[in-house]
């Protein structure tokens, strides 16, 4: 896999969960390019400071659930707050590996080994790590690197695996069967077994 397919488009935000069922909402009606335009940037339906703002965050929104299909956008615009995460974030980590690399190596080895809280050096370890065996990783900039971590971390909190993204402390997670039934009907497993691991 080479880093543009393994990071994916996680560099574009957190799992922006508003913004995410406006988007399905908006997928739902098939626009073209240029209702898409109308309703983003004329619009602004995602009620943003900037057109470079708003367009940027529906890209990555639609890239994430595209692949999901429209019965997944419904189901996003009816289930609960929770659910809605714990699917989004099965779509993220199906857009961008790493995500799920990072929970299955660093937040699961951090839960074996009974740590409160993930340290600061976790991520730039794990980055130095994959830049060895991922085609071009190590062409990204420090920055860019940075931005893709802090997004990791910013998900892992809003989804209930981090306290908080400052502290990064641990805390129990509950996934619902909803999650599981979804990355079987999506064929997603290995993002599923992703969110399980780091339980």
């Amino acid at each position: 896999m080479d880093s543009k397919a393994y990071l994916g488009d996680i560099i574009g935000g957190s799992i922006m969960l508003r913004e995410s069922r406006i988007i399905a909402q908006l997928l739902l009606a098939s626009p073209d390019a240029s209702r898409w335009e109308e309703a983003i940037v004329s619009d602004n339906c995602l009620q943003k400071n900037s057109q470079h703002s708003a367009k940027r965050m529906a890209s990555t929104v639609r890239k994430r659930l595209l692949p999901m299909g429209a019965k997944f956008w419904e189901y996003l615009l009816e289930c609960s707050d929770e659910a809605a995460k714990q699917l989004l974030l099965l779509a993220v980590i199906h857009q961008s590996p790493v995500l799920g690399d990072f929970m299955t190596t660093v937040v699961s080895d951090a839960r074996r080994m009974y740590r409160d809280a993930l340290s600061a050096s976790d991520w730039s370890d794990f980055m130095l790590s994959r830049q060895r065996v991922v085609a071009d990783l190590d062409s990204y900039s420090a920055s860019s690197i940075q931005k893709i971590g802090s997004n990791i971390i910013k998900i892992l909190a809003d989804t209930g695996y981090l306290e908080s993204g400052r502290n990064k402390k641990l805390k129990n997670v509950y996934l619902l069967p909803e999650a599981k039934a979804w990355a079987i009907q999506l064929s997603c497993m290995k993002a599923y077994e992703a969110m399980e691991s780091a339980l």
